[in-house]
């Protein structure tokens, strides 16, 4: 019979170099570039704004796709944290896609959608 510590030491020095728990722990230590998106709402306006600090304005793309907004912003390396990367924001069906408006001032990029105004219905 062999020793039960001798075959558990055994298994551990002969197991694979990499493993699947490797994998994901280097996923996640790998920061890929983003950035911060919010959204506020108001009674007349939608209004997205992405945290784009010290990204130049050319490199900034805006667009619309179907209900989508899609902000892609090209990668910047400007250490302690990488920005850029793209980001789709769902806009709800009661704004007015075609009268959206983006403002870029002091590293906050705002597009800004005016809302449909409801209908009102006369109760007889």
């Amino acid at each position: 019979m062999s020793d039960p510590l001798n075959m558990m030491n055994d298994f551990f020095r002969s197991r694979p170099k990499r493993t699947l728990l490797d994998s994901i722990d280097d996923m996640f230590k790998q920061q890929s570039p983003s950035f911060l998106v919010n959204i506020n709402e108001t009674d007349e306006q939608y209004t997205v704004i992405a945290e784009l600090p010290g990204v130049p304005k050319n490199d900034i793309h805006v667009e619309m796709r179907g209900n989508d907004l899609i902000i892609n912003v090209k990668e910047q390396k400007q250490p302690p944290r990488n920005l850029g990367g793209v980001r789709r924001v769902h806009i709800p069906e009661h704004v007015l896609k075609k009268q959206m408006k983006a403002v870029y001032r002091n590293g906050l990029l705002e597009i800004s959608f005016r809302k449909r105004r409801p209908t009102r219905i006369e109760i007889e």
